[in-house]
């Protein structure tokens, strides 16, 4: 299992320079380099998150048991808002409606606050996951995807679909979000009762995130070369 989350580490940085990448290809798309950048953060966040299995692994390093290196709640917990206000933020870019992107900026202020007050005035800052976190923060997320996927098929976008880089990204994100709510859900009623729930829970979080990772970092590729190899075809044709 330690293998395999080690694995997940590993796609996050290289999702990272991927959307690097792509962004240095196509400097214009600004909401890509943001993106790419808190792929970054991620990769950062994932590397002080692994002090928790350095420490359990290495009797040595016991002592630093009672300490806030060994649960990293504080860490996630921020991240996590930062997380769904990157992905809401992303895929509001690239909503043309001006009405409903402003309804979302003040739908993601007001998500902003609901999860700081959980925050400050619940003990789950340093004892567990917010729910409340992520269960708005996916619900909220997927109402945008699915009104960008409506956008899209009303609109002249959806002829140069395989190009949109927001696209590629959103599919991964959509159905990593669709398959891992259910589990925060019902992980706060089974975690103590059936090992074998948490076990299964455990492997499909795993498996949703190598998949999302590697198909974020495909797509930076096969898009920033396409447009590298698509543009230098038009320069040799002049």
């Amino acid at each position: 299992m330690q293998d395999f989350r080690f694995l997940v580490f590993l796609l996050e940085g290289i999702a990272a320079i991927c959307g690097l990448y792509f962004y240095q290809k196509n400097p214009a798309d600004k909401a890509v380099g943001f993106f790419s950048y808190f792929l970054l953060l991620t990769f950062f966040v994932e590397s002080i998150g692994l002090f928790p299995a350095a420490i359990y692994w290495n009797e040595e390093l016991h002592f630093l048991k009672q300490t806030f290196l060994y649960r990293t709640y504080w860490l996630y917990n921020p991240y996590l808002i930062i997380s769904f206000v990157v992905y809401i933020l992303f895929f509001k870019w690239n909503i043309s409606n001006n009405k409903t992107r402003k309804f979302i900026d003040k739908a993601l202020l007001l998500y902003v606050i609901i999860c700081i007050i959980n925050l400050i005035f619940s003990d789950v800052f340093l004892q567990s996951n917010s729910v409340v976190t992520y269960l708005l923060g996916s619900f909220f997320l997927l109402g945008v995807i699915f009104y960008y996927y409506f956008e899209i098929l009303l609109s002249s976008k959806i002829l140069n679909i395989k190009r949109e880089i927001s696209f590629y990204i959103s599919f991964p994100a959509l159905l990593f979000f669709l398959t891992t709510t259910p589990i925060i859900i019902y992980f706060k009623y089974f975690n103590d009762k059936s090992p074998e729930f948490v076990e299964l829970s455990s492997l499909i979080m795993i498996a949703m995130n190598i998949f999302m990772y590697s198909s974020y970092s495909i797509a930076f590729l096969w898009l920033a070369n396409k447009k590298n190899s698509s543009s230098k075809k038009l320069k040799n044709a002049f």
